[in-house]
């Protein structure tokens, strides 16, 4: 039987009467949120939403045709998970199979459990007008290769402000994951915010890993930003027994744990040169997947890398603006696409990369920044999470944070 899907009313005006108030928030739904209005001109996305699911794998059916030609057409799935930018030409039809996972989330802001009830289509271009659809249906589907995803906001699905723009919202390589990959494989994001390994443990969304994982599914780990901003977190402390205690468990439940260090910050001293601050975490993650034999991926070293090649100033137009830690879509789409080869070549078996694809070519003009206005940063709450998430955007709170902290754990 299959599920149809409707387009998606952003006013709540005409949509289906079942749909309940959840549809407000954008982790649950496409990932887009109008009351993150920005000034940067950018794209209306266009949604088309499916009617009520239960948990599990499903198999969408979308053919789209242009009526005109179309330079960038941005395809998401879920809440705003990326999967592929293409163009088109008059009267040039595109039809995909994605695979999408339906199960629960935390949202951000919110404390309580929510089940993901609808499947989302998204397509964002400059002329939303002449894509026409001709087909997005969808039926359950079974044996793919599952994607778990663990983290802080370097990893999150990040909401998108409406109009998008790819330099202007916010984008962690999670949610352009799948935009490299190939095949039969779904992505299930449970990292958030302002998370540390002990957070994610202790608010629940480690328990949703644990409720829908099954055999073999993998499972990635990527924290640090968050932990060392706390004494009893350090990366030979708390830290290493909380990534410790998760790769027991995700094995224990029968899934195959892959350890990530976590990428560079775009910080640097006054010198010119660049500013190490996560060298010690991941240092700790590379020891750990030696101790235990757990496969893992290092991303600290790839980002570091290519920030130090390209410097601050042109590095800075892969992160928000005015940001030095969060990647913008174009930041994310970079750490994704080498994420994605390395897991090719830790598990060829299962995980493929398009091979078709020609990475990186989606890149961001030159001086980004200085030709946008900078948006406002997001809602302000004084709990842990958001008040570390909100040290990211500030250097100098950073570094005072994370000087306080080792001073509390190792003295003067």
């Amino acid at each position: 039987m299959k599920i149809l899907f409707q387009q998606f009313d952003r006013n709540r005006k005409e949509i289906m009467d079942d749909f309940s108030d959840v549809c407000v928030i954008p982790e649950v739904s496409d990932g887009f949120d109008e009351s993150l209005a920005s000034d940067v001109p950018g794209m209306m996305p266009v949604s088309l939403c499916s009617e009520k699911v239960s948990f599990g794998i499903y198999a969408v059916h979308v053919v789209l045709e242009a009526l005109e030609d179309v330079e960038e057409l941005y395809l998401f799935t879920g809440r705003k998970q990326l999967r592929e930018i293409v163009t088109l030409k008059k009267g040039q039809c595109l039809s995909r199979v994605y695979y999408l996972s339906a199960a629960e989330i935390i949202p951000r802001y919110y404390d309580s459990v929510y089940p993901v009830t609808r499947l989302f289509v998204t397509f964002c271009t400059e002329k939303p007008e002449c894509i026409r659809v001709h087909e997005c249906t969808a039926q359950p589907a079974e044996d793919t290769v599952r994607i778990f995803l663990c983290g802080d906001s370097t990893v999150t699905d990040h909401s998108c402000e409406i109009p998008y723009h790819p330099g202007a919202c916010y984008a962690g390589w999670g949610q352009d994951l799948l935009a490299f990959l190939t095949g039969e494989v779904t992505v299930e994001n449970q990292a958030h915010c302002g998370l540390t390994t002990e957070s994610f443990r202790t608010e629940g969304h480690f328990e949703l890993v644990r409720k829908h994982i099954h055999k073999n599914d993998f499972c990635l780990l990527q924290f640090a930003h968050n932990d060392q901003k706390l004494a009893h977190l350090m990366a030979d402390r708390g830290y290493t027994d909380n990534l410790h205690a998760f790769l027991d468990e995700v094995r224990e439940w029968g899934g195959r744990p892959v350890l990530v260090t976590p990428p560079g910050r775009n910080i640097w001293n006054a010198d010119g040169t660049y500013l190490e601050l996560l060298d010690a975490y991941a240092n700790a993650v590379k020891k750990l997947a030696e101790e235990t034999g757990t496969p893992w991926i290092d991303l600290h070293e790839y980002s570091v890398k290519l920030i130090k090649k390209m410097g601050m100033k042109r590095s800075r137009d892969y992160f928000h603006p005015e940001d030095y830690t969060h990647t913008n879509e174009y930041g994310a789409y970079r750490l994704a696409g080498f994420l994605a080869k390395e897991l090719e070549k830790l598990f060829p078996d299962r995980i493929h990369c398009k091979k078709e694809e020609k990475p990186f070519l989606f890149e961001p003009p030159a001086d980004l920044w200085d030709s946008m206005n900078k948006t406002a940063s997001r809602v302000a709450a004084s709990d842990q999470k958001e008040q570390f998430d909100r040290m990211e955007k500030s250097t100098s709170d950073l570094l005072e944070v994370i000087r306080a902290a080792k001073e509390e754990a190792f003295g003067k």
